[in-house]
């Protein structure tokens, strides 16, 4: 059970990241030249990248089955919860 938490956290910390990260990029120009508000950019920042996020969930649905790594890995270590923690903490740790 301990190992789901954290498996969880780390894909949080993960999604924070790049989030974080990206969020604000598309929209800069908007308050970089005085066209609205820092909140109101920070608004259409959240909104645009909370709509591309449901968009690539929705796409990305037939890449994540072409691409699972079928054959890499035993399936039996990829349902392990440490291996899952191993693969979340990966990308988390470089962001």
């Amino acid at each position: 059970m301990i190992t789901i938490i954290v498996l969880l956290i780390a894909v949080l910390a993960l999604a924070y990241a790049n989030g974080a990260n990206d969020n604000f990029k598309g929209v800069a120009t908007l308050f970089g030249s005085a066209t609205c508000s820092f909140r109101t950019a920070l608004i259409w920042a959240t909104i645009t990248t909370l709509a591309g996020s449901l968009l690539a969930l929705y796409l990305a649905n037939g890449l994540v089955d072409n691409f699972k790594g079928k054959g890499l890995v035993p399936d039996e270590v990829t349902r392990e919860p440490r291996f899952l923690l191993a693969v979340a903490l990966g990308p988390a740790s470089r962001s």
